[in-house]
Formats: structure tokens, C-alpha cells, sequence
């Protein structure tokens, strides 16, 4: 008797440690969720914000100070090149951010699935056409009888907002801001309900907890 007690002890003990270790192990699960949905949506917001510094038309003298003269090129060319060199500068000091993001989506692809990450090529495509078209208006003259509006659709990839202004002329130019625009509309979907949800249990236990018996 005192046999069968202690086997069905030892079971009832093995069963509850298990129970435990599969609930310690999906706390552990969800505390990654959180962890990788808290910095998908920090970075998508810093891309919004490093997207608007390196576009900024605002330039000092100190981004373009160091930009190579061409041969017998004189101050007005040099001068109307440096915003764009400038722009390059900016795109290379903030590399950092673009670095963050790569190495963040292995981990949201394994949250997410792996088409969920597409949406990173978008800040990747943005980026390429910024710094293409900054390259192309700094380093190569536009010519032919398309090339008023060819600068001008390369200048609304670099310059924050000039978009909007020839969006009625020039359909799709504003290809820079519609792929910022839904890398973070993409993430936000994914994301938010992850911290909401998160937040919104944390809440609920606090107020049980502060609840004191009639």
C-alpha cells in the first residue's frame, strides 16, 4: 500500500513539475514576442525619423565641406551640388539604424513567418532610391529633353515632402514615402497587438492586485 501512495506521489509531483516547466517555458516564449515586437516598432519609428534627417533640404556647411571640386568647376556648380553630397553623408553617418534593422529580421521572421519580413525590403528600397538619386544629382548631369523631369522625380526621392507638391504632375514619385509609410503601417499591424495585449494583462493583475476585501 504504502508503495502504490508513493508512486502516485511521485507521479502527482513529476506531473505538477512539468506543468510548471511548460508554463515557465511559455512565459519565456511570450517575454521573446514582446521583446522583438517592442523593437520592430521602436525601429520603424526611428526609420520615420532618420528618413527625415537625411532628407531634411535644411544642409550646413560642414556636410558638404569635404565634397571633391571638379576640374575648372566653379563656386555656383559646386554649391548647387553639395545638398546632395550632403545627403550622402547623412545616409552613410546613419547606417547604424539600417544595420539594427537587418539584424532584426531573422528574429521577426521567426515571430512573424518568414513572408511577414518582406516588408524590410521596403526600407531597403527606400533607402536605395534615396541615396541613388542623391548620387545621380551630385555626380552625373542630366541631359536630353526629359531632363527637367527627370531631376525632378529624383529630387522628390531625396528631399522630405516635395512629394506631395508634384504628386498630381508625376504619379509614383512619391516612391520613397509610400515604402516608409508601409514598413510602418506593416509593423504597427504585427506589433501593436502584441504590447497592447501585453499591456493590457499587466494592467488587469495590478488592478486585482490593489483590490482590498470589502
Amino acid at each position: 500500500m504504502l508503495t502504490i501512495i508513493g508512486f502516485f506521489v511521485t507521479l502527482g509531483i513529476a506531473n505538477f513539475g512539468f506543468r510548471t516547466f511548460e508554463r515557465w517555458k511559455r512565459e519565456k516564449i511570450e517575454e521573446k514576442r514582446i521583446d522583438i515586437a517592442i523593437e520592430a516598432l521602436e525601429l520603424a519609428y526611428e526609420c520615420q525619423e532618420v528618413f527625415e534627417i537625411i532628407r531634411n533640404p535644411i544642409t550646413s556647411g560642414s556636410e558638404y565641406a569635404d565634397m571633391p571640386r571638379r576640374d575648372s568647376e566653379g563656386e555656383p556648380e559646386w554649391s548647387s551640388r553639395a545638398p546632395f553630397y550632403a545627403t550622402l553623408r547623412r545616409a552613410q553617418d546613419n547606417a547604424g539604424m539600417f544595420e539594427r534593422l537587418a539584424k532584426l529580421r531573422p528574429r521577426y521572421m521567426a515571430l512573424f513567418g518568414v513572408p511577414a519580413a518582406d516588408s524590410f525590403k521596403l526600407i531597403r528600397e527606400a533607402r536605395a532610391h534615396v541615396v541613388v538619386s542623391a548620387q545621380h544629382l551630385c555626380f552625373r548631369p542630366f541631359v536630353g529633353p526629359d531632363a527637367d523631369n527627370q531631376r525632378t522625380r529624383k529630387e522628390c526621392d531625396v528631399w522630405h515632402g516635395m512629394a506631395e507638391v508634384y504628386l498630381a504632375d508625376y504619379p509614383g514619385v512619391d516612391r520613397v514615402d509610400v515604402r516608409i509609410k508601409g514598413f510602418v503601417e506593416e509593423t504597427e499591424r504585427r506589433c501593436r497587438p502584441i504590447i497592447d495585449r501585453t499591456y493590457a494583462a499587466q494592467k488587469s493583475k495590478r488592478w486585482w492586485r490593489s483590490k482590498k476585501p470589502a
